[in-house]
C-alpha cells in the first residue's frame, strides 16, 4: 500500500514537471514563430539611425511620420480590439446561459 503511495506522488511529480516543459516548450514555439517581427524592428531601427547620422533634419521629419504612422496603427489595433471584447462578452454571456441551463 505504502509503495502504491509512494508511486503515485513520482506520478504527480512527473507529471508537475512535465506540465513545466509544457508551458516553457509553448512559450519557446510562441516566440521562435514571430522572430521576424523583430528581425523587421531591427531593419527598420537601423534605417532610422543611418538617416538620422547622414540627414539629421530630414530625419526628424521621416521619425515623425513613422510616429504618426505607428500612432495611426495603434489605433486601428485598438478599434479592431474593441469589437473583439464586445463579441466576446455576448459569448460569454450564451455560454454562461447555457451552462446554467444543463444544470437545472
Amino acid at each position: 500500500m505504502e509503495a502504491e503511495i509512494t508511486g503515485n506522488k513520482n506520478m504527480e511529480n512527473r507529471k508537475s514537471n512535465f506540465f513545466i516543459l509544457n508551458v516553457i516548450d509553448n512559450y519557446v514555439q510562441e516566440v521562435s514563430g514571430n522572430w521576424w517581427i523583430l528581425f523587421a524592428t531591427g531593419i527598420v531601427a537601423m534605417a532610422l539611425g543611418v538617416s538620422f547620422i547622414v540627414y539629421p533634419v530630414e530625419a526628424l521629419k521621416i521619425f515623425a511620420y513613422f510616429i504618426g504612422l505607428v500612432i495611426i496603427l495603434f489605433g486601428l489595433e485598438y478599434i479592431k480590439n474593441s469589437f473583439r471584447v464586445k463579441r466576446l462578452g455576448k459569448k460569454y454571456e450564451k455560454l454562461k446561459e447555457d451552462i446554467k441551463s444543463k444544470f437545472e
